[in-house]
C-alpha cells in the first residue's frame, strides 16, 4: 500500500480497491486509510447555479454561462463546484432520476416575477437540449480548473410551502406522506419535518441515483463530486440521528467507490467533497459520521460552513488535527453575509460613521479577519459560498471579489492589509443541539457580573513588518444604563475602565436616523482604543466585559478587534511618522 501511495494517487487508490474487492467491491471496512497526496485545490469557489440559464435561450444562455466561469481564470481559483440543481432535488439538465427544473408549473411563479423567469429561462434551454452542469464543465476545463459537481443533500428552501413551491420535486409530491421526516428535530422549525427523511433506503437510494446520473453524464470532465450536507443539516426525524448515522454513512462509502470506478476508467483521480455543519459534534447532532469518513480515506476534502453567516470562530480544532492525521483537506466555508450591525468605520474621527448603515454584507476587512483566525490555526485553505454574486452580477466580478481571491489565497496575501475580527453572533435559533454550535453573542449583561469572550484573531500584530497605525476594539450594547461604568480586559490587562467617553462613542439613532428595527443590532457603539497592541496574540484571546450598572434589557451585541497598519512603502522609506490610533 506504501509503495502505491509513493507512486502515485490514483495507484494508490488502484491498489487500496483491489485489497478490498475487484470492481470495486468491499468486502470489509479498512482499520484506517494511508495518508494519500493530494493536489493544490487552491480557493475553492462555489457557484449554486442560479445564473445557469440567464436567458431563454441555449446559446446565448451557454455562452453567458462560460463567461461566467471564464470570469475565474486566472485567479487563485483553482477549483469550480458547480451545483448541480436548484435545491436537492430539481436537476439542470434532461434526466431519467430526478425532476428537472421547471418541470411543473407553481403558484409562486408569479407573472413578471424572477421566479417565473428563472423557470422559464430553464424550461426552454433544457427543451433545447441544454445541460447547463456540462457546459459548466467544459468552460471549467478550457480555463484549467478542477471540476466538482454539487448535490443538496436536503434542500429546504420549499419546506414552508411545498404545494406551491418550484423547488419541490415529483419524487417529494409522490413520496411526501411516506418518506419525509414529519416530526422535525429541531422544535423552532416544523416545517423541517417536511424535509426528506434518510431513514427510507428510497431516499437514500434516490439521492444517489441523482448523483450516479450527473457523474454518467460528465465523467469526461468532472474530478469528482461533492455531498453537500450543510443545505440543510436535517436528515431524520426528532432522535434518530444517532442510531441512523450509519446509513448516510454507507452513501459516502458507496459513492467514494463508484469515484473510484471512474477513476480507472478515466485514468486520473476522483475526489470526494463534503460540506458539513459547522463543527464535529454538529455534524454528529445532524447523523454525519465525518470523523469516521475522514479515517476510511473515503473524503478528501471537508468544508465546515454555518448556514449562512461569515464566522471566524467554528471550532474546528479537532477536526484540523483528524484532516492532518488522515490526509484530508480542511477549507472552511466562507460567506459574503455577515450578522446585523453597522460595519465597523476605516477611519477614526468624529465623522467615521457619516454615510454608514445596519447591513449583513461582510467587509473586505471582515473577511480577512475570519481567514486569517483560520489560517492561523492550520486550514489547508478556504471554501468560497454564496460569493458568485455577493459584490455584483457583472462579469468578469468586480474589483472586490477578486481581491477576496487574493486574500484569500494563503495567509501571506494579508501582509500590511486592515483585519477585523469579531465573535461570530447567532443566526436563526442556532446553538447547542441544534444545527450549529451556540455562539457568545448576543449576551444578557448583569451587573458586576464578568462576560467573558473569547476572541480567535489570526495574528501578533507586534510582529508585522509593517508599523501598526490603528489598534482598537469595538463593543456594541443595547440597553445602556446612563452613568454606568465599564471594565473591559484582555487576556487579564484592563485597556478601559470609566464611562463610556463621547469622543468614542455612538448612538445607531444618531447615525442611521432611528434605533435599529433588529434584535441583534447594537443600539450603541462604544470604541476602546488599545495602545499596547501586544497583549493580543494570535489564537484565542479572552476579552472580559464588566459593567457597574445594567438594566432588564441590557446587551453585548457584538465584539470586534481591528488592526489596520502603515502600508505605504515609499512613506516608510522618506522615514515619515508612524503613530498608533
Amino acid at each position: 500500500m506504501t509503495i502505491c501511495y509513493r507512486v502515485s494517487p490514483v495507484l494508490w487508490r488502484f491498489c487500496w480497491l483491489l485489497a478490498w474487492g475487484v470492481g470495486g467491491l468491499f468486502v470489509a471496512e479498512s482499520a484506517a486509510a494511508t495518508p494519500r497526496a493530494l493536489p493544490e485545490f487552491g480557493v475553492v469557489f462555489n457557484d449554486d447555479a442560479d445564473l445557469a440559464y440567464v436567458v431563454p435561450d441555449r446559446a446565448r444562455s451557454e455562452g453567458l454561462l462560460t463567461a461566467n466561469v471564464a470570469a475565474l481564470a486566472d485567479t487563485p481559483v483553482k477549483t469550480l463546484v458547480y451545483c448541480i440543481g436548484m435545491g436537492g432535488d430539481l436537476v439542470l439538465y434532461p434526466t431519467r432520476v430526478a425532476s428537472e427544473v421547471g418541470w411543473r408549473h407553481s403558484e409562486d411563479e408569479k407573472p413578471g416575477s424572477l421566479m417565473a423567469m428563472r423557470m422559464e429561462n430553464a424550461r426552454v434551454c433544457i427543451a433545447q437540449g441544454s445541460d447547463a452542469v456540462r457546459t459548466a464543465g467544459v468552460a471549467a476545463k478550457r480555463y484549467g480548473l478542477f471540476f466538482i459537481p454539487s448535490l443538496r443533500m436536503n434542500d429546504a428552501h420549499f419546506m414552508s410551502n411545498p404545494d406551491g413551491h418550484a423547488m419541490t420535486s415529483s419524487f417529494w409530491l409522490k413520496n411526501r406522506d411516506r418518506l419525509t421526516i414529519k416530526d422535525s428535530p429541531l422544535a423552532f422549525q416544523k416545517a423541517y419535518g417536511n424535509l426528506l427523511d434518510y431513514s427510507h433506503a428510497e431516499v437514500r437510494q434516490h439521492r444517489l441515483d441523482t448523483a450516479f446520473e450527473a457523474i454518467a453524464r460528465n465523467e469526461d470532465l468532472i474530478d469528482g463530486f461533492e455531498f453537500d450536507f450543510n443545505r440543510f443539516q436535517v436528515f431524520f426525524p426528532r432522535g434518530k440521528a444517532e442510531s441512523r448515522a450509519k446509513e448516510i454513512s454507507e452513501m459516502v462509502r458507496q459513492l467514494r467507490e463508484r469515484l473510484d470506478e471512474v477513476s480507472r476508467r478515466q485514468k486520473r483521480p476522483m475526489y470526494l467533497f463534503v460540506r458539513i455543519p459547522p463543527s464535529l459534534a454538529d455534524a454528529r447532532t445532524a447523523g454525519l459520521e465525518v470523523d469516521r469518513w475522514m479515517e476510511q480515506g473515503w473524503v478528501d476534502l471537508v468544508s465546515p460552513a454555518q448556514i449562512m453567516t461569515l464566522a471566524g470562530d467554528m471550532p474546528i480544532a479537532d477536526l484540523i488535527t483528524l484532516g492532518q492525521r488522515h490526509g484530508v483537506k480542511i477549507y472552511p466555508s466562507l460567506y459574503p453575509r455577515n450578522s446585523w450591525r453597522i460595519p465597523y468605520p476605516e477611519l477614526p474621527g468624529a465623522q467615521r460613521y457619516d454615510g454608514l448603515q445596519v447591513g449583513r454584507e461582510a467587509t473586505l476587512e471582515e473577511i480577512r479577519g475570519a481567514a486569517a483566525g483560520y489560517f492561523a490555526q492550520g486550514v489547508d485553505g478556504f471554501y468560497l459560498f454564496n460569493f458568485y454574486n455577493a459584490f455584483g452580477s457583472t462579469r468578469p466580478f468586480p474589483s472586490s471579489l477578486y481581491q477576496v481571491l487574493r486574500d484569500t489565497a494563503r495567509a501571506e496575501n494579508g501582509a500590511g492589509q486592515a483585519r477585523v475580527y469579531a465573535v461570530t453572533k447567532s443566526y436563526y435559533h442556532d446553538g447547542v443541539g441544534s444545527y450549529a454550535y451556540a455562539k457568545q453573542l448576543p449576551a444578557v449583561m448583569k451587573k458586576d457580573h464578568k462576560l467573558d469572550l473569547n476572541l480567535v484573531i489570526g495574528e501578533a500584530p507586534s510582529t508585522s513588518v509593517f508599523p501598526l497605525k490603528q489598534s482598537e476594539l469595538r463593543l456594541g450594547l443595547r440597553g445602556l444604563p446612563t452613568g454606568v461604568v465599564m471594565t473591559v480586559s484582555v487576556n487579564g490587562s484592563v485597556i478601559f475602565r470609566g464611562e463610556p467617553p463621547a469622543g468614542f462613542t455612538w448612538d445607531t439613532r444618531s447615525i442611521i436616523g432611528a434605533n435599529p428595527k433588529q434584535p441583534d443590532a447594537a443600539e450603541r457603539y462604544v470604541h476602546v482604543p488599545i495602545s499596547k497592541p501586544s497583549i493580543f496574540k494570535a489564537g484565542s484571546n479572552q476579552v472580559t466585559v464588566v459593567l457597574s450598572e445594567s438594566g432588564g434589557s441590557t446587551r453585548l451585541t457584538d465584539c470586534e478587534l481591528r488592526f489596520s497598519y502603515h502600508n505605504d512603502l515609499e512613506k516608510l522609506w522618506r522615514r515619515e511618522p508612524t503613530p498608533l490610533n
